[in-house]
């Protein structure tokens, strides 16, 4: 054996060695079998299983810099075998154009001269956010107008019920009022006295005003971008990890680096709907990438925190305003 594919395997060995560390289930050379011909096993060089999820892992060791053409193989194969993420390893860099083909396909390309442990540890983790929710309950909703004479309650209700964007435009407005006071404890009974009105209307009537009261807690879901797309620059000559996570609208964009997150692109029409009698906080939480530092990252917000909310569960009540 050569010096030189000594070292390759030395430095393919540092790699297995990191990944076993960080709790992820590592086999060198593997096969595995083909889905659409479960006889015919397929060869690995690396795979690494994580929380059911599979990554592959091919490594060269040749002269030259790898070209589109392997990428695009990798891109195949990574398909064909149902892997959610796929590297490449090379001994000798890249090309440009295999730089800008594994961007594009979301092909993770190494240098092994420029592989560090923390890039490594990063393979195939995915980044989860933290949603916050405030959930309401005992809620009573009282509208007043000038005059409630003629109207049937039960009638109110249904109309009310037809008309969501009422409660869209209350309880978005009340959390404001929830996220500026640090003193709350939750779960928390609160009262909002005669809430001002634009454009809200019961039975052809114009609403002058709103009451809340209730109790209100604060719950969390987490949430994980569910496809990775991860590259790091082969022609850099700096040791940084440059990774992309995108979920799978395209709507979600994390860019991090070695020192932590750099920037999050975070269109807010992806966030899951909360559950009944909910309504978005406006607050996340982001994981942290292995070895990062810089916390909270950047963010760019496209979208509102304004979301649909679902109150399922309220007394509502019309009353008179007396001048």
């Amino acid at each position: 054996m050569s010096s030189a594919s000594k070292e390759f395997e030395l430095q393919i060995k540092r790699i297995n060695d990191v990944l076993v560390q960080d709790h992820a289930d590592v086999i060198w050379n593997d096969k595995i079998p083909d889905p659409d011909n479960p006889k015919q096993p397929r060869q690995i060089d690396i795979t690494i299983r994580r929380n059911g999820e599979i990554i592959h892992i091919e490594c060269r060791d040749h002269k030259v810099p790898q070209g589109a053409k392997w990428v695009e193989e990798l891109y195949g194969r990574k398909i064909s075998l149902n892997a959610i993420a796929m590297v490449g390893v090379s001994s000798s860099g890249f090309t440009e154009g295999a730089i800008k083909k594994g961007k594009r396909l979301g092909i993770f390309l190494c240098n092994l001269s420029h592989l560090t442990d923390q890039e490594i540890q990063s393979w195939g983790k995915k980044t989860k956010i933290r949603f916050f929710y405030y959930i309401f309950s005992n809620l009573e909703i009282t509208y007043f107008l000038r005059s409630i004479k003629g109207l049937i309650p039960h009638d109110v209700e249904q109309y009310i019920y037809s008309k969501p964007e009422y409660n869209d435009a209350l309880f978005n407005k009340i959390k404001y009022s929830f996220n500026g006071n640090k003193d709350f404890f939750y779960p928390y009974g609160f009262k909002f006295g005669k809430i001002l009105t634009e454009n809200v209307q019961i039975m052809e009537r114009a609403v002058l005003g709103i009451s809340l009261r209730g109790d209100v807690n604060k719950i969390s879901f987490e949430y994980e971008c569910p496809t990775t797309l991860s590259f790091h620059s082969p022609n850099t000559k700096s040791p940084g990890i440059v990774s992309v996570e995108k979920t799978d609208g395209g709507e979600l964009e994390i860019i991090k680096s070695k020192s932590g997150f750099s920037r999050v692109d975070f269109d807010l029409s992806i966030i899951p709907h909360g559950p009944p009698n909910s309504v978005l906080a406006g607050i996340f939480q982001f994981s942290k990438l292995p070895g990062s530092k810089k916390y909270p990252p950047q963010f760019n917000v496209i979208g509102t925190q304004e979301k649909e909310v679902f109150i399922n569960d309220a007394k509502y009540v019309i009353a008179e305003i007396k001048e």
